[in-house]
C-alpha cells in the first residue's frame, strides 16, 4: 500500500527492529523467563517510570489525543476516534476468546509466584485475558497512526511514536501484566489497526476537504 509501514520509515525501522528482538528473544527463552530476568531491575526510578509510562496506552491518552487534534485537524481526530473504537472490541473478544493466563496466575499454577519480584504499587491482573495486550495494541494503533499523520514532514515526531509505543509494550512485560508473545501479538494487531484506518482516510475521506480545518485556523498544518 502507497501509504502504509514503510511510507514512514522513521516509526517503521524501529518497529521492525523491536519486532525482530522479540520474535529472537521468544524462540529461545521459555515463557515467563523475560518476566523473571526484569526481577533485579524492578526498582524505582524504573518502577515509577514504566507504571507511569504504560497509562500512554490507555484510554485517557485517546481522548486528550482526539481533543489537541480537533484545533488541529478534524480529520485526525476522526481518524483517532474511529481507531479507539476498533481497539477496544477487537481487545476485548480476543481475549474473551483466547483465554491466555495472565503472568501472575501463570507462575501461581506452577508454584513460582514467590519468584516474581513485582513493583508493590501496581495491581497484578490475574485470570485469562492475556493474550493479546490490549495496552500494546492500543499504542501501536495510536502512535502508528500518528507517524501518518506526520509522515516524513516530522521525522523526529515518527521517531518519537516509535519509541512511545515499544516503552508501552515493554512495560507490560516489566509490570507482568502480559509476556513477550502477548506483547508482540498486541503490537502487530494495533499496526494492522492503524493502516486499516490509514486506508480508509484514503480511500473513502480524503476528497472531504473541510476535514482539513480545524479549531484554531492559524494553526500550522503538518
Amino acid at each position: 500500500m502507497k501509504n502504509g509501514f514503510w511510507s514512514v520509515p522513521w516509526f517503521s525501522i524501529p518497529v521492525l527492529l523491536f519486532f525482530i528482538l522479540g520474535l529472537f528473544f521468544q524462540l529461545f527463552i521459555p515463557a515467563g523467563n523475560e518476566i523473571l530476568s526484569l526481577n533485579p531491575w524492578r526498582t524505582d526510578p524504573l518502577n515509577f517510570f514504566f507504571r507511569n509510562w504504560t497509562q500512554m496506552g490507555e484510554a485517557p491518552v485517546f481522548v486528550l489525543l482526539g481533543v489537541v487534534s480537533m484545533a488541529w485537524r478534524y480529520r485526525f481526530a476522526l481518524l483517532i476516534l474511529l481507531t479507539g473504537l476498533i481497539v477496544i472490541p477487537t481487545s476485548y473478544f480476543m481475549k474473551e476468546s483466547i483465554r491466555k493466563d495472565r503472568p501472575i496466575t501463570f507462575f501461581e499454577k506452577n508454584g513460582l509466584r514467590d519468584a516474581v519480584q513485582a513493583d508493590p504499587a501496581v495491581y497484578l491482573n490475574r485470570g485469562k485475558t492475556s493474550f493479546p495486550s490490549g495496552h500494546s495494541m492500543a499504542a501501536f494503533a495510536m502512535y502508528g497512526l500518528m507517524a501518518f499523520f506526520f509522515n516524513k514532514k516530522r521525522k523526529w515526531l515518527e521517531l518519537a511514536c516509535a519509541i512511545a509505543a515499544i516503552l508501552v509494550a515493554f512495560s507490560r512485560i516489566y509490570l507482568v501484566q502480559h509476556f513477550l508473545a502477548d506483547i508482540l501479538g498486541g503490537a502487530f494487531i494495533g499496526l494492522l489497526i492503524a493502516n486499516l484506518v490509514w486506508w480508509f482516510n484514503a480511500r473513502y475521506l480524503q476528497q472531504m476537504t473541510v476535514l482539513d480545518k480545524g479549531l484554531v485556523p492559524g494553526l500550522k498544518q503538518v
